[in-house]
């Protein structure tokens, strides 16, 4: 959605919280109280309020979503969801914050995670399905310096693939083969991308790589990898694993589509955020995810945000 008509559909207030109850009514209200579903509109008090005459419980219109607990606007909440969907590159907290004009920081750092954090709920609902790329990223995090728990003394970070610097993630990409228009054209890549899930990990395990793999992805897939050892147990959560013994510049040509996503991303992070907390790398890697996954959807993006808003919280 352009900025004109995003100011066009919604150029006050009360025309945000107007959509924002419309969603909320179609996709129901269950009264926390006695569980029941119908409710009816207090307009003096901006509530529901439960139609069970024994209970009468009273819920607001953000409880439940998003936007509980939130002091700020629903035209805040609208705007940061439109910015964040508008482009395919992020935008910093901090110019957010230019942009919408608010004296802290803290509130727009918070609200764009808690949007980042519901945009990984949605997609934690659905299956890679078919054909499945997987590899493992490593991104640069903002850690420079170890501190010791027990003595307070700092070291130096390791180097290479295990540094502390380099936080794991584990990518994995859907495709389906190209038709044969694309596949006969020695510049095009033989299949076309659907969609994408990446998950941080910890350890780097097997028992965590099989694990996050298995609820990403359909039982009945065809996973394809590397042979890395930790990749082992993979056939036993698909219906196939083939796995390649390549070089590194030949596993990049095996698995295309997956490498096109770390190199994407890694970019948005460093052009635009330069170094970010360890802590906070799921939620950068949810928010890539989320509008790759949506890429087709154009001006619908940002109505599938608002939605994932009204059925999900960020807690």
């Amino acid at each position: 959605m352009r900025l004109i008509e995003f100011k066009d559909r919604f150029p006050t207030e009360q025309s945000c919280v107007s959509e924002f109850r419309r969603l909320r009514e179609k996709s129901g209200i269950i009264c926390k109280r006695c569980k029941g579903i119908e409710h009816y509109w207090l307009s003096s008090k901006q509530m529901y309020q439960c139609k069970n005459s024994t209970c009468r419980f009273r819920t607001s219109l953000k409880s439940g979503t998003l936007l509980e607990n939130s002091k700020l606007s629903y035209m805040v909440w609208f705007i940061t969801m439109h910015l964040m969907t508008s482009s395919k590159n992020n935008m910093s907290a901090l110019e957010l914050q230019r942009q919408l004009g608010l004296k802290y920081y803290e509130p727009v750092f918070e609200m764009m995670h808690k949007i980042r954090l519901v945009m990984g709920k949605r997609d934690d609902i659905y299956d890679l399905v078919g054909e499945v790329e997987l590899d493992e990223g490593y991104f640069s995090n903002s850690k420079s310096l170890e501190r010791n728990e027990f003595t307070g003394e700092v070291a130096e970070l390791k180097r290479g693939k295990g540094s502390q610097k380099k936080t794991p993630v584990l990518v994995m990409h859907s495709f389906v083969k190209a038709p044969l228009k694309l596949e006969k054209s020695k510049h095009k890549i033989n299949t076309i991308p659907k969609f994408i899930k990446m998950k941080v990990l910890e350890n780097v395990t097997s028992k965590e790589i099989t694990s996050d793999a298995e609820k990403s992805i359909n039982k009945n897939s065809n996973i394809v990898s590397d042979d890395n050892k930790s990749y082992k147990e993979l056939q036993n959560i698909s219906k196939t694993h083939k796995s390649h013994n390549a070089s590194k510049t030949e596993i990049s040509k095996i698995l295309p589509w997956v490498h096109k996503a770390i190199t994407n991303s890694k970019g948005i992070i460093i052009n635009v955020h330069k170094g970010i907390s360890d802590k906070y790398m799921q939620n950068y890697m949810n928010e890539y995810c989320f509008k790759f996954n949506r890429r087709q959807f154009k001006l619908d993006i940002f109505d599938r945000l608002i939605l994932a808003s009204v059925l999900y919280t960020w807690f």
